[in-house]
């Protein structure tokens, strides 16, 4: 049967090798090379179109994106005796790897070393989880990721990842402490570890190389291709495809179609999360998920830097009034404060959503907040997107942001009559946190979103294949990482901090160990 290659196009390959026509060399080359040979293609726009094929390597297992979840997939495979190409878009390694802090583990050789955390159970970690999620979850893959998560941290220290030999409830959001910080809260620790690892073990990096397309022979994946740095194709003849692109938060057009206005939005990750792993995995007929599951984000306000102290204030919810683009409350504001992710899909809810408080409210938290007041006056100064404004009565708040003056004025009016009586009647907000509005001036915020990573969207089965509607896998291709991950749904509950992470590394070796079975 004749092998055929998934949604490439001309426009795929030009955007191909426009990334890749900068930076350093592809690093490690395999095989031989071939005198430009004609490929055939399924085009959507144009039939078939000719691949200038440069070159053809073979490996055992190919995977796709070096970062947390990828490098332990190719480590774990290396170490089974498979051959593995590692191909990163970028031209550095570790993607947004090198921003986690650490890693959740039950169990581990650190925790009863330190005697922290050994009375938790999975018992613990489906309690909170299962409910959370009203029971949309499929309990078996925390079971799987709970019971090898001591075995996995047992392995990352055995292939020399550092950690700092400190295990927590990471700043008191998580529900349990099973946080196993990496040396200096560094994730750059953990990917340098994994990647020396891996070259120890002969692993050919490619960077710069980022894969396009897959090639399916009688629907079973046989090989990728990928674009090198001079803009030709590569061709690589392997017998597993492991996806760990670190999902599509980049991608302005795929968050466009979630339904996402990036106008005032930022995107914290790195760059390269353009969903190239789901659009592989959905091209060759597994099934996508993503508009089922969530992402890593939090509201801010453009223009004003999201880890100063004043973001941190002021968009963690609390003794806050918020109001929509029609002026008109919507939420308990005080949603966020064990889950974060819960202010942001609050706030997502609506076409706009603005923070309001008075004086009074500034005050106090300026008691806790050094500079707090100093900082959102030079935020009024600058209002860098006409976003933040400052006013002495609430219609002349309204007007500057674009509200109704009337509506925003029985709106506050109403918020101030419920924090009088110390209970919220509308939506339930804590009394302590009902503060009235009295106090001249007035500000207001309009909440943006920042963004860190899609969670999910390629759907797997235990195993780390992916598969297609009806359950039923792609031979030879898996998701892992934040690709496939399948533990949350619309949210990620920090309720077991870092559990994202301890995903990446477990999903890894899951897909490497079956990957390396079926060799």
């Amino acid at each position: 049967m004749e092998k055929l290659s998934v949604n490439v196009s001309r426009r795929n390959f030009l955007r191909g090798a426009a990334a890749s026509a900068v930076g350093i060399a592809a690093m490690g080359v395999l095989g031989g090379c071939s005198a430009n040979p004609t490929g055939k293609t399924n085009d959507n726009e144009t039939g078939e179109v000719p691949l200038n094929i440069s070159e053809t390597i073979s490996a055992d297992v190919v995977v796709v994106g070096a970062g947390s979840s990828g490098v332990c997939a190719t480590v774990q495979a290396a170490q089974l005796g498979a051959k593995v190409v590692l191909l990163e878009k970028n031209a550095f390694l570790g993607g947004n790897g090198a921003g986690t802090e650490g890693m959740f583990a039950i169990g581990s050789r650190m925790q009863q070393e330190l005697g922290v955390g050994t009375e938790i159970n999975f018992r613990d970690v489906i309690a909170t989880e299962a409910e959370f999620f009203n029971y949309r979850v499929n309990a078996l893959f925390w079971k799987d990721l709970v019971e090898a998560s001591a075995d996995n941290l047992n392995w990352l220290i055995d292939c020399g990842v550092p950690f700092s030999g400190v295990v927590d409830d990471y700043h008191g959001l998580g529900k349990i402490k099973a946080f196993h910080w990496f040396k200096e809260g560094k994730g750059k620790n953990y990917i340098d570890a994994m990647i020396a690892k891996a070259e120890e073990l002969g692993v050919k990096i490619m960077t710069k190389t980022p894969a396009n397309d897959l090639i399916l022979d009688g629907g079973k994946v046989v090989g990728i291709y990928a674009t090198k740095e001079d803009g030709s194709i590569l061709q690589i003849d392997c017998k597993a495809v492991i996806l760990a692109s670190g999902g599509y938060a980049n991608n302005e057009e795929m968050m466009k179609d979630r339904g996402y206005d990036l106008t005032y939005s930022i995107n914290q990750g790195l760059p390269g999360h353009d969903g190239d792993g789901l659009r592989m995995a959905s091209a060759a007929g597994g099934e996508d998920v993503s508009r089922q599951r969530g992402f890593l984000r939090e509201p801010y306000s453009h223009g004003i830097d999201f880890f100063g102290t004043m973001t941190q204030a002021l968009h963690r919810g609390g003794p806050f009034l918020w109001v929509n683009e029609e002026a008109q409350r919507y939420a308990n504001e005080a949603c966020g404060a064990f889950t974060p992710g819960n202010n942001s899909n609050a706030v997502h809810t609506q076409r706009k959503s603005f923070l309001i408080f008075d004086r009074g409210v500034l005050e106090g938290l300026a008691k806790k907040v050094e500079n707090l007041v100093e900082d959102v006056e030079d935020a009024v100064a600058k209002c860098p997107s006409q976003n933040i404004y400052k006013a002495d009565t609430v219609e002349e708040l309204a007007q500057k942001a674009g509200l109704d003056p009337a509506v925003l004025k029985e709106t506050v009016s109403r918020y101030n009559e419920l924090c009088q009586k110390g209970l919220d009647e509308d939506f339930n907000k804590p009394a302590d946190k009902m503060v009235g509005m009295t106090k001249a001036p007035y500000y207001i915020f309009r909440q943006d979103l920042a963004f860190w990573t899609s969670i999910g969207g390629i759907s797997t089965n235990r195993k780390m294949e992916v598969i297609n509607k009806m359950g039923e896998p792609i031979p030879g291709l898996y998701a892992v990482g934040t690709d496939g991950c399948e533990l949350y749904r619309e949210t990620y509950t920090m309720n077991v901090p870092a559990s994202c992470n301890a995903n990446n590394c477990h999903s890894g070796r899951i897909a490497a160990k079956n990957a390396a079975a079926a060799l």
